[in-house]
């Protein structure tokens, strides 16, 4: 019995150990997202890169609407990328594009999700386009965002 006990106790105590050592070694990570438990429901809370993002989404739909040349110059890397099926343009190329479009076309991004691993972030959504004869079309998008300088901007685009 006192083999037992005493093995038992190395084992606590060996275990206890191991949890502060870890506790001391493990890195220092920054908060990106924080899942908290409400009641008996998991609410997410974005955190500032993520919200710093979806404030650019907020902005994004009324700027195409507008045909915003100097919102796009600013959100869009120089070497940004728009890719749609086989067709791939330059942030130049697809300024140009959204310039020739109708001005009766009224957008709005929807995103689904956005997630930030440092300082790169994938989100994905939708580009809902409402035409003046009612037709309502969703195109959706994913985007690579890079976060140069302290701020967040598009690098790519893929869409269907």
């Amino acid at each position: 019995m006192n083999k037992l006990f005493i093995r038992l106790f190395v084992a606590f105590v060996a275990f206890s150990f191991g949890l502060v050592l870890t506790n001391f070694i493990r890195p220092v990570h920054k908060v990106q997202h924080v899942t908290i438990l409400r009641g008996s429901m998991l609410i997410d809370v974005p955190g500032e890169d993520e919200t710093q993002i979806m404030e650019i989404y907020r902005e994004y739909g009324p700027a195409q609407t507008r045909h915003d040349r100097q919102f796009f110059e600013r959100i869009e890397t120089e070497d940004f990328t728009l890719t749609v099926g086989s067709l791939k343009m330059s942030r130049e190329e697809d300024i140009k594009w959204m310039e020739e479009q109708s001005t009766d076309k009224i957008y709005r991004s929807k995103v689904d999700h956005v997630k930030v691993f440092g300082r790169l972030a994938v989100a994905h959504g939708y580009l809902e386009v409402r035409e003046s004869n009612g037709v309502v079309r969703d195109w959706p998008f994913a985007d690579v965002w890079v976060k140069r300088n302290g701020t967040w901007r598009i690098q790519s685009t893929v869409s269907q």
